[in-house]
């Protein structure tokens, strides 16, 4: 992986400067920061996969308060699973990430709705109708594949990586293997997300609108992904920048 020129630095520095903004809100402006960026994120990643979610749907799922059934929204568990996720990779911020399989296994276990947690096992078969339509590993070179995936994690290529081409790296090659049926997608955002987070980078939320783009990149060379990525750290450290005077601003009557 080769490095490249670009605002990495000020990258770093807005959003270290982001995160120590956000460490003085008060407990209640920050859990309404991180209600909303909660809920966009699960917005996009689900629209990404070709699910439109509605605020009203979000909150049902993850809000304690609203009493409702799984049966009333399909993708009610996933979207709780989902939430879990990104709890679990903003809680560990700065703690670093050791790669490894069980790391991955790990956060895929996270994202398996309830009831099927212990359903861990790569997929067996090579689907024909699908939302991804780059190349995907064949399924009996998946544990081959996954293997050497982790393999490069204890190489000094890898080590040396900057974190958000590292991070950019894993999620390409992640997504490109395909290892479980379903959610590899989102399993690939969330480890491209966690290695971020880790290195105290604003996440880099991919927007329903970039959906296309995103499937296109998926099927050419690293760079193009990699400026994807590098947008949507920009773009969600501007916009979590505008919610954070929002809510500034709010509390004090303006």
């Amino acid at each position: 992986m080769q490095s490249r020129t670009r605002n990495y630095r000020q990258i770093h520095e807005a959003s270290e400067l982001l995160w120590e903004k956000l460490g003085m809100l008060s407990p209640s402006q920050r859990q309404s920061f991180e209600e909303k960026l909660m809920m966009s994120w699960i917005h996009h990643d689900f629209a990404l996969e070709g699910t439109v979610l509605t605020v009203a749907e979000i909150k049902a799922a993850i809000d304690d308060e609203i009493i409702s059934s799984s049966s009333l929204i399909p993708a009610y568990d996933h979207i709780i699973a989902v939430a879990e996720g990104i709890h679990h990779i903003l809680d560990s911020r700065g703690q670093r990430v050791t790669l490894s399989l069980e790391w991955l296994k790990k956060l895929y276990q996270l994202l398996l709705p309830a009831g099927k947690k212990d359903q861990v096992q790569y997929r067996k078969d090579n689907p024909i109708h699908r939302m991804y339509f780059h190349d995907l590993a064949a399924a009996d070179k998946i544990s081959y594949r996954m293997r050497k995936l982790t393999d490069w994690f204890r190489t000094d290529e890898c080590r040396k990586a900057h974190p958000i081409e590292l991070a950019t790296e894993v999620h390409r090659e992640l997504i490109r293997i395909f290892p479980w049926p379903d959610i590899s997608g989102r399993v690939a955002r969330l480890v491209m997300n966690a290695i971020l987070v880790n290195e105290d980078y604003w996440p880099a939320i991919i927007h329903a609108v970039d959906r296309q783009s995103y499937y296109d990149v998926l099927r050419l060379d690293q760079d193009q992904l990699l400026n994807l990525v590098v947008d949507a750290i920009e773009e969600g450290i501007r916009s979590a920048n505008r919610l954070y005077q929002q809510i500034v601003d709010a509390s004090r009557g303006f």
